[in-house]
C-alpha cells in the first residue's frame, strides 16, 4: 500500500529531472499527483525560498498505474523569486506543464480573510467513508482525514438548484516530516479533490454523478502564509461562471487561527451524457 509520502517521493534521475512513483491504484491519473510531485521535483532544485505559486497545465490524460518524468527548467534565479518550469512525461509524451514560483519571503502588510462558516469537522461525515466503492482502499487517501460539508452522501444526482459551493476540512494524518517542501505538496495534491462540484451542484449533479464527465483543464495555487497540513484546514470552493461547456471554480483554504493561508482556481471541462 503506498502513502501519500511514497507517491509525493520523487526520485533524482540527474540533469533536474525526477521520476514521479504511482500507487497503481487507479487507471485515470489523478491531478492532485501531478500537482503535488511538480512541487517537490521542482522545489529540490530551490534553496532557501519558500514556494509562492504554482500554475499548471493538464495536456493529457496520464495513467495514474505508471509513473511519470518531470524534467525541470531552471527558468529564472533573481533577487527575491526563483521560476520553475515542469514538464511531466509518459512515453515521452507531454501530459502537464506547470510554473513554479518560489520567494525568498520579506516583511510586508499582513492581513487575511477570516476563516468561512462552517459546521466543526468532527460534526461532518468521513468523505472516504462515502466514496469509498468509487476511490477504493489501501491507497495514499487513507493518509487523510477529509471530512464533507457539502450535500451528503457526494454521489448519485444532488437536489435542484443548489448554490453553487461546497465546503470540506482535511487534515494529514500520518507523521509529516519537517519539510515545507513536502508539506506544500501535499496541499496541492488535495486542492484538486472535488474542485469542479461547485460548477455542476446547481445543475442537480455531483462530479461523480452517472453522465457526469468533469475533466480539469488548468489548476493553480498560491501559497500566502506558514500552515501545516497536520492541521484541520478547511477548504471553501465556490464557481462564480459555467459557460460553451466550461466551469470555473476559485477556493480559499484556511486554518482557524490565522485566517486564509492558500489560494486555488481551476477551470474544468463539464460534459453531461443526459
Amino acid at each position: 500500500m503506498a502513502s501519500l509520502l511514497d507517491v509525493l517521493n520523487v526520485e533524482p534521475q540527474g540533469d533536474d529531472a525526477f521520476t514521479g512513483p504511482s500507487s497503481g491504484m487507479i487507471r485515470h491519473l489523478f491531478g492532485g499527483q501531478l500537482l503535488g510531485q511538480s512541487v517537490v521535483a521542482a522545489g529540490r532544485t530551490v534553496e532557501g525560498r519558500e514556494i509562492n505559486s504554482l500554475h499548471g497545465y493538464f495536456l493529457h490524460a496520464g495513467d495514474g498505474r505508471r509513473p511519470v518524468r518531470y524534467e525541470v527548467q531552471r527558468t529564472r534565479d533573481g533577487g527575491s523569486f526563483s521560476s520553475r518550469r515542469v514538464v511531466g512525461l509518459q512515453d515521452d509524451h507531454q501530459i502537464w506543464v506547470a510554473d513554479v514560483s518560489f520567494h525568498r519571503g520579506e516583511t510586508g502588510f499582513e492581513h487575511a480573510e477570516e476563516q468561512p462558516a462552517s459546521r466543526a469537522a468532527d460534526e461532518l461525515p468521513s468523505f472516504m467513508d462515502g466514496m469509498r466503492a468509487t476511490m477504493g482502499s489501501g491507497s495514499e487517501w487513507d493518509d487523510f482525514d477529509i471530512r464533507w460539508g457539502g450535500p451528503w452522501p457526494p454521489t448519485g444526482a444532488a437536489p435542484e438548484g443548489l448554490p453553487p459551493h461546497n465546503q470540506f476540512w482535511f487534515r494529514f494524518t500520518k507523521e509529516l516530516p519537517d519539510d515545507p517542501v513536502l508539506n506544500a505538496a501535499a496541499l496541492a495534491y488535495i486542492s484538486d479533490l472535488s474542485f469542479l462540484t461547485p460548477v455542476v451542484l446547481p445543475h442537480g449533479a455531483f462530479m461523480w454523478s452517472p453522465g457526469i464527465i468533469a475533466t480539469s483543464l488548468d489548476h493553480a495555487v498560491w501559497f500566502h502564509r506558514p500552515f501545516s497540513v497536520d492541521e484541520w484546514l478547511l477548504y471553501d470552493q465556490y464557481s462564480p461562471v459555467a459557460s460553451r461547456g466550461r466551469g470555473f471554480a476559485i477556493g480559499g483554504i484556511s486554518a482557524a487561527d490565522r485566517g486564509r493561508v492558500a489560494s486555488t482556481a481551476q477551470e474544468g471541462l463539464i460534459r453531461s451524457k443526459a
